[in-house]
């Protein structure tokens, strides 16, 4: 039998993945400010914003729901596999009527349908990519994950090399390129997805039923997250001008770096806390995993905030500049959010995904507000107040209310204890 691996292999081998691919796609990521500016960078966040958010509704926690039934035993692939492509079909479906018509109200006239239905072919290619993802994380096939998104970002690079720097192709180009991205990803997937199952045509009605059932409490928390996290873009885009949303988009970019390492911790979280036979062992690990890394976290944030300036003027160019004052005032907010990102997929893989719905809607409601107040008078800066206090009130809160339902204190959630150094240098040390 296959010895598993441990949650801190899992840990390091997700962050180091994500580490080269953040060093890479940051490089993409000035090459595409460097070639569209300002006006194309934002383009392309604008567009993009409708269908992302429109993903995380339409993928009906079904890469959740998935790896839940599927790590619990519940079911196996190849008698869920026949349910997951028919909603696929069906989520597919309406999610691209829904992006027509908002893109009817206003950017078909400022981007053009040529470019529109392109991103609006991305979102049923994502959303397989999503559904599909939940079967690797059901088999703990995090290498298999990571690996996927080494592939997306290969792509990418190669994409924007080809597409937009030596064919000159602007923003279509960048567009074509996530085509690329999901196609390879799909392709990648299935061929690990068919080593596990033996494929059955049958659609059993029941699992179909129970997968919408619970994944719809997932999509439903990922959603109100996500528009939590783009609602200023949304906003922006009908406010402000295309070269504004694109200085800010690469404001928000810099400053959510401090993510890769949450992000890394989530999946393991989510991944392994599935399979886990207790609550306790679940939280346990969880809050362990936040404590720790809160210290790297806080350090990585002031190191951003002071050279924040250095950075936009020597990677972006000055048409970027005012990026570096977005940086500084997201900075707060997008460090206190990473108790969500942490202690967010534990609850979920251990089936309360609305927990984070519960607390999140009221800093969701006071983001609207603060962002119609602040954005007509402060611009993308007010975008990135009205942000920064929306995380701040949501991730203590969700601190607070989850250390309540765990019976444990605030102190035991947040902050880096004695048995944590020792853990975290003793694992060090074997390492070396």
């Amino acid at each position: 039998m296959k010895k598993k691996r441990s949650t801190g292999f899992h840990v390091i081998s997700t962050l180091g993945t994500r580490v080269i691919v953040l060093f890479g796609s940051f490089i993409v990521s000035i090459i595409l400010a460097r070639l569209l500016g300002p006006e194309g960078k934002g383009i392309i966040t604008a567009i993009f914003v409708l269908p992302n958010l429109l993903i995380s509704i339409a993928d009906l926690g079904i890469k959740q729901s998935t790896a839940y039934y599927i790590g619990k035993k519940i079911y196996r692939v190849e008698e869920m596999l026949p349910s997951i492509i028919i909603l696929w079909i069906v989520s597919s479906g309406i999610s691209i009527l829904i992006g027509i018509s908002y893109f009817l109200t206003g950017p078909d006239k400022l981007y053009g349908w040529n470019l529109l239905l392109i991103v609006l072919l991305t979102i049923p290619l994502n959303l397989l990519n999503q559904y599909l993802s939940g079967i690797l994380l059901g088999k703990e096939k995090i290498g298999v994950f990571n690996t996927k998104i080494i592939i997306s970002f290969v792509i990418n690079f190669l994409g924007v090399l080809i597409l937009v720097w030596w064919f000159k192709m602007g923003v279509l180009g960048a567009v074509i390129v996530q085509i690329f991205i999901s196609l390879c990803t799909i392709i990648y997937i299935l061929w690990h997805v068919k080593k596990l199952i033996n494929f059955r045509t049958i659609v059993k009605r029941k699992i179909t039923n129970l997968i919408v059932k619970r994944g719809f409490s997932f999509a439903l928390a990922l959603f109100i997250i996500s528009l939590n996290y783009r609602i200023d873009i949304i906003f922006l885009e009908r406010l402000t001008s295309s070269a504004e949303v694109g200085v800010y988009s690469i404001g928000v970019s810099i400053s959510e770096l401090i993510w890769q390492l949450p992000a890394a911790i989530g999946l393991v979280i989510f991944s392994k806390n599935v399979n886990a036979k207790t609550d306790e062992i679940a939280y346990l690990r969880a809050i362990k995993l936040l404590r720790i890394s809160l210290p790297f976290l806080i350090l990585g944030s002031l190191m951003i905030w002071l050279l924040a300036p250095q950075i936009i003027n020597l990677l972006f160019g000055k048409e970027f500049s005012a990026a570096s004052e977005v940086i500084r005032l997201l900075l707060p907010g997008v460090l206190s959010i990473v108790i969500v990102k942490i202690l967010h997929p534990d609850l979920a893989a251990r089936g309360y995904p609305l927990f984070a719905l519960k607390i999140l809607i009221f800093p969701l409601i006071t983001n609207v507000i603060l962002n119609l107040i602040l954005i007509p008078s402060l611009g993308i800066e007010g975008a990135a107040i009205a942000s920064t206090i929306s995380y701040l009130i949501g991730g203590f809160l969700f601190a607070w209310v989850y250390a309540r339902k765990e019976s444990i204190s605030l102190r035991d959630v947040l902050i880096i204890n004695k048995n944590d150094i020792k853990l975290l240098s003793s694992y060090i040390k074997l390492k070396k």
